[in-house]
């Protein structure tokens, strides 16, 4: 008789094998600007960008969906660093890259913006979403497409994950096929913030 944690373990590696088979897209995390000591750790008091990479392997994408949190366990609150006119929400400090800009490749607007909270006061959460009604956006190395920028007043530690909004409740990936994908994602992001 199989027991129950052998066929959960099954499941797990059969669902991982679903997950990663060939023509996946790939989230990542990275830092830049000021406040980047390295892709782990934030100097406090400067300004730093949170980089969205996303890698498309064989895949064409037509749209997608997805969702990102920020909170800590030691830290109250962070500044997001204002730059109006040249983001993609009121205040400028997300912004699109790898273009992802505009509505050159996203059409309907461009890249839609869900702010549910994203004052400062952590946890923050920010989700995103675009679609492609004439040509989908081609497969792609590991490119820069979103980020936010945000200054850290104080040392200790900030996580990013990810999470998830309406209407689908999940992260997304359309593809041309019309078959959809879960991008592949090893959140949380831990960095440490030093003086």
């Amino acid at each position: 008789m199989i027991q129950k944690k052998s066929l959960v373990m099954v499941f797990v590696i059969v669902a991982a094998c679903a997950v990663s088979t060939p023509g996946q897209t790939t989230i990542t995390l990275g830092l830049s600007g000021p406040g980047a000591v390295n892709d782990s750790t934030i100097k406090a008091g400067q300004p730093v960008s949170v980089d969205v990479y996303w890698e498309s392997k064989d895949v064409d994408i037509r749209g997608f969906t997805t969702g990102f949190r920020v909170y800590s366990p030691t830290i109250k609150a962070i500044v997001h660093v204002a730059d109006s006119g040249k983001g993609i929400n009121p205040a400028g400090d997300l912004k699109a890259h790898g273009g992802w800009e505009g509505t050159n490749t996203w059409d309907f607007s461009g890249i839609r913006v869900i702010p549910t909270d994203w004052d400062g006061t952590l946890p923050d959460t920010i989700g995103f979403g675009g679609a492609r009604a004439k040509v989908a956006e081609s497969a792609h190395p590991r490119k820069k497409v979103l980020s936010w920028t945000m200054l850290v007043p104080t040392t200790g530690q900030i996580l990013v994950d990810s999470t998830f909004f309406r209407p689908s409740n999940i992260w997304a990936v359309a593809l041309t096929a019309g078959k959809e994908v879960r991008p592949l994602w090893n959140g949380p992001y831990k960095f440490s913030v030093i003086e």
